[in-house]
């Protein structure tokens, strides 16, 4: 069987046309997606790269505000009470609440204790108050109270009236002075 230079030709044509395909679909295609891969890895690395660089500023700038938070926490500490225990917190807040009403010119009726009051962060450690004064005089206590230099919370204020020619009231208030809650080690 002779083969035709027509039929020659269709069959290298075909046979080209195969290797082409085959050229493609085995050669080509699996260069052109290792080459997308590598490609892809590339810019994830640079994108880690780039993060890894800018690390150390960011880690000077989160210093900084460590810095800044430790220095508002002494400054929150500097606020609580000194005493070590709650019977010399209370001490210390009844040595200020006596100061200040002595210079707001009260007179303290009575004075209690209570137990002092534990959280998670600080121990409350209340100063019960009976006082007697005209309105300047109350009104000058709690103004010291607020502005002390330890942190004092009024959580309870009664104000009662009597009738009388010198305006004398009686007041009833809870002043708590607070110290940081030292845990059991």
């Amino acid at each position: 069987m002779k083969i035709s230079k027509r039929e020659t030709r269709f069959l290298v044509v075909g046979a080209l046309a195969v290797f082409a395909y085959v050229g493609i679909v085995y050669v080509i295609e699996p260069l052109v997606a290792s080459q997308l891969e590598v490609r892809e890895q590339v810019w994830e690395t640079r994108a880690v790269l780039e993060r890894h660089r800018s690390l150390p500023p960011e880690r000077d700038r989160y210093q900084r505000k460590v810095d800044a938070l430790k220095a508002r926490l002494h400054q929150a500490e500097e606020l609580l009470m000194k005493g070590e225990k709650a019977p010399l917190a209370a001490a210390e807040v009844q040595g200020v609440i006596h100061r200040f009403g002595q210079e707001s010119s009260l007179s303290i009726v009575r004075e209690n204790v209570p137990p002092p009051k534990q959280t998670e962060t600080f121990v409350e450690v209340p100063v019960e108050l009976s006082m007697r004064g005209n309105l300047q005089a109350v009104r000058d206590f709690l103004y010291r109270v607020q502005m002390a230099e330890n942190l004092l919370t009024v959580s309870k204020l009664v104000i009662r009236s009597r009738r009388s020619r010198d305006g004398t009231l009686s007041v009833d208030l809870r002043v708590a002075g607070h110290m940081r809650h030292e845990e059991k080690r």
